[in-house]
């Protein structure tokens, strides 16, 4: 006679534990079976954790009234600075309002989206490379304070957003210069958003395609560099 194998009893989930896995694992979170109390924690967790975003969006508002007010100013409709990335007109008239607070003392989560926002193909992007390349170069990498009022630290990202500018305004004057960024491993991993650059001129600029053979061996940029082959 067989006797069935009782299944082990799952420890219970503690609050950090289910908090771990909703930000970093949630497809594992939903298959597993969670307690009627586990449950009733998560729920709370993530009430919590809206009531959070809520508030930080808000402050995030309140730091970029100025701005926006002057974007409101030349007929630019929006909410937040955020909608301006992606959007599908032009507001060639923001760019100066943009360029103008770039250099202002935001937030890392501001400048952040002043920067995505002027990844934009506009002349007077273009002639503010000077401004862009020392912005890049300066901005901090790696964790800290993102938002206005956070007391957790994030990962930094207003130097990904240059680094997305820069990619967008290069011109064959300017390539040489963000090829020597792109060479500068001190710049960190937001090097990588540079490559868009190089990638798109390979074939037609001998520079491009020369600095895409010399970064291929840089640590932070190999694994990007090398998957453009396989896909040809």
């Amino acid at each position: 006679m067989t006797t069935k194998r009782s299944k082990t009893a799952r420890v219970p989930l503690t609050t950090e534990a289910l908090e771990h896995l909703m930000r970093h694992k949630p497809r594992e979170l939903d298959r597993m079976r969670l307690t009627e109390e586990e449950t009733a924690r998560l729920r709370e967790i993530n009430r919590t954790r809206e009531q959070e975003i809520a508030e930080r969006v808000a402050r995030m508002r309140l730091e970029q009234e100025s701005l926006l007010r002057e974007l409101h100013a030349v007929g630019m409709k929006i909410e937040y600075v955020v909608d301006l990335i992606g959007m599908s007109q032009r507001y060639e008239q923001a760019i100066p309002i943009l360029l103008k607070h770039l250099v202002m003392p935001y937030s890392d989560a501001t400048r952040e989206t002043i920067a995505r926002s002027l990844a934009v193909r506009e002349p007077e992007v273009q002639k503010a490379w000077p401004i862009l390349v020392e912005e890049y170069r300066k901005a901090p990498m790696g964790w800290g304070i993102k938002g206005p009022g956070d007391i957790n630290e994030y990962r930094l990202g207003a130097k990904n957003g240059l680094a997305c500018a820069l990619a967008v305004a290069v011109t064959d004057e300017t390539l040489e210069e963000l090829i020597d960024i792109a060479k500068d491993r001190t710049q960190g991993e937001s090097r990588l958003l540079l490559l868009s650059a190089l990638k798109k001129r390979r074939k037609k600029n001998p520079l491009a395609a020369q600095a895409i053979e010399e970064l291929a061996s840089d640590p932070d940029l190999a694994k990007e560099i090398a998957s453009w082959r396989k896909r040809r």
